[in-house]
């Protein structure tokens, strides 16, 4: 049976390559080049910069073959009786376990794009630049994992720090608790939201995070924006697919399978980058609040995406939000969807709506309670004016016929 397994990896990882290649030479890249993939196409590219947007799409899959491999992948698990009971989890989620190692295969080969070398050696020496130290935690919390509050060190209440930032820290006579989290990130080393004080010895700040070296930032960037337009391309396709089939009913199918593949895919190498190298994660963040739309439509992802890849991307958001100005161009697309929300909730007569979108409920904590970041957004962004209008609004959808609002008893 593992020899089945492995056969069978092997003839898909070998298919999805032999497409990759085809697609490249339709986009024109000599065979010399595709004969050593990986050192040929970055042979390629150093020679023809103008072409790495053609040449990041041609390695990606298309909608259609996303759509093949899913049939593909029903077809055989309907002979495989544990197969087809992997894959209705999967469905549950809209992800492909063969789509997904599709998409990962081409994300190898973007990376080396992006490095001109063997990813994994690229992202040891630049987790070199800074080792033992880095300007901002920003662990993600789960539901119920432990952290620790200090109201000495925290600016507001829904500050907190993870167990080793506090450990590595000097708390001796703070005032200070365990606290259970629902969520969020640590707040170590964020000014915004700890005091310098409180910062534990491995974390000192967002000021001391170095830029990304020059040689890695011009090889990075042009593979990366790229990579950035397909998938906001990408995300803006599904939502507009969705919206036209009644805000997303007959468009869970097959409309959503590339979106939620390659979203999957970019966060989940994205976050790695991070883990690896701050100097990385404030790189991309900066590419990402730049290229043009595409952290409006990561934050309406939510409306179209599955909820575990939206959790994916809620996390790597929550790791970017140490940078920042990052932060602060977040908060503004933040602001401009928050009343979308409420207003769904209101047309629904239920606030259980708000479980649908979680992006609310997690992020509002994070843009809503920083003292050097509201006093601005209320200045540039009419912040109280927005706020003001979504609870008037609420109250409008509560009164009654005499204009006075209704408790829930009342209503029934």
């Amino acid at each position: 049976m593992d020899m089945d397994i492995d056969s069978l990896a092997d003839s898909n990882f070998r298919s999805t390559r032999h497409r990759i290649i085809q697609r490249l030479r339709l986009q024109g890249v000599p065979q010399e080049h595709l004969e050593q993939l990986e050192p040929g196409l970055v042979a390629y590219v150093k020679e023809n910069k103008s072409r790495i947007p053609e040449v990041v799409s041609a390695i990606l899959p298309t909608d259609e073959e996303v759509l093949e491999a899913y049939k593909e992948g029903n077809a055989s698990s309907e002979k495989d009786p544990i197969q087809k009971k992997k894959n209705a989890s999967s469905e549950k989620d809209s992800k492909s376990p063969i789509l997904t190692e599709q998409f990962r295969e081409s994300m190898h080969l973007l990376q080396w794009l992006m490095f001109y070398d063997e990813p994994l050696n690229a992202l040891n020496k630049l987790a070199k630049i800074s080792p033992g130290q880095r300007g901002v935690c920003g662990s993600v919390w789960g539901h119920n994992d432990i952290a620790y509050r200090c109201r000495t060190c925290e600016h507001d209440p829904t500050c907190a720090i993870c167990v080793p930032c506090f450990q590595n820290g000097n708390h001796k006579d703070h005032d200070y608790s365990v606290i259970y989290t629902g969520g969020g990130c640590c707040d170590c080393g964020d000014v915004t939201a700890w005091k310098r004080e409180g910062f534990c010895s491995k974390h000192k700040g967002a000021e001391q995070i170095q830029p990304l070296p020059e040689k890695f930032a011009k090889s990075v960037g042009p593979a990366l924006d790229a990579l950035l337009v397909v998938w906001k391309n990408k995300l803006l396709l599904a939502e507009n697919l969705c919206q036209e089939h009644h805000k997303g009913i007959g468009c869970v199918g097959e409309f959503k399978k590339a979106p939620n593949e390659l979203t999957f895919v970019v966060v989940e190498m994205l976050t790695e980058f991070c883990q690896y190298c701050e100097s990385l994660l404030s790189f991309i963040s900066k590419r990402v609040f730049l290229s043009d739309g595409l952290l409006d439509s990561l934050v309406r992802a939510e409306r179209y995406l599955n909820e575990s890849v939206t959790r994916k991307l809620h996390e790597l958001l929550l790791k970017l939000l140490g940078e920042p100005v990052f932060k602060y161009e977040f908060a503004k697309v933040f602001l401009s969807y928050y009343p979308i929300v409420v207003n769904e909730a209101i047309k629904e007569c239920n606030d259980s709506v708000f479980r649908g979108y979680p992006l609310l409920s997690t992020f509002s904590v994070q843009i809503f309670t920083v003292p050097t970041l509201t006093p601005r957004l209320v200045k540039e962004m009419n912040l109280l004016a927005l706020l003001m209008g979504c609870l008037g609004d609420i109250f409008c959808s509560c009164a009654g016929e005499d204009d006075r609002l209704q408790t829930a008893h009342e209503a029934a």
